[in-house]
């Protein structure tokens, strides 16, 4: 069954890296994304902020071949930019082989936020893969089965539901196991008894709504 995961993810690896460096504060909003060669897509997107820093920062971004702006309204323009060759990590190729949708992506904060629709868990798993051995930081916020028509948390807190998810995808669950409780705290950078009191918690929890 296909999943959707909403994320965040960061690198100075990716495309326009070196322009959010200069101007933190601008934000976009991706509305789609295509490419003839799949390692040089373009993207269209909604930016705000800054904009005239912004722009004046991509003329000098080697991650950039071109940037077009193709609308203005209420304050923000819709680019189209180019990825260019010099780009380090892209990330469209990786996600079509594999399958997967993205539904929606922004950057803001340093952080790119959004959700992609995996085929299974097992492409998604793939992907987090990629993302590490390219230096991409990758952090899983809910992942459910698209299936699903509210995508219900059945009560978990944020911090739980993120453990659970990763000690599954870590195969945490597997027998063996993929990992430990030490692994998954170095992977969430808090505490072992952190980990092992947001395990217990979410399993009570998940008996309760499910048993």
């Amino acid at each position: 069954m296909s999943v959707i995961a909403e994320y965040r993810l960061s690198s100075d690896r990716l495309a326009l890296a070196p322009t959010f460096e200069a101007v933190p504060a601008v934000e976009l909003e991706l509305e789609r994304s295509f490419a003839t060669d799949p390692y040089r897509p373009v993207l269209f997107a909604w930016g705000s902020g800054p904009l005239e820093a912004f722009e004046r920062a991509v003329a000098g971004d080697p991650t950039v071949e071109d940037l077009s702006v193709l609308d203005t309204a209420g304050g923000k323009r819709l680019y189209r930019i180019a990825v260019s060759d010099e780009t380090d990590v892209v990330l469209y190729n990786r996600w079509v082989e594999l399958g997967a949708e993205r539904l929606e992506a922004h950057y803001t904060d340093d952080w790119w936020h959004g959700r992609i629709r995996f085929p299974d868990r097992a492409a998604l798993t793939e992907y987090r893969g990629f993302l590490e051995e390219n230096g991409v930081d990758f952090q899983l916020k809910r992942l459910y089965d698209a299936g699903s028509p509210t995508g219900t948390d059945l009560g978990l807190t944020d911090e739980q539901r993120e453990t659970l998810v990763l000690a599954y995808d870590m195969g945490y669950f597997d027998i063996p196991r993929g990992t430990t409780t030490s692994g998954l705290a170095e992977e969430l950078d808090i505490s072992n008894q952190a980990v092992s009191e947001r395990l217990r918690r979410g399993y009570r929890r998940l008996v309760e709504q499910l048993v």
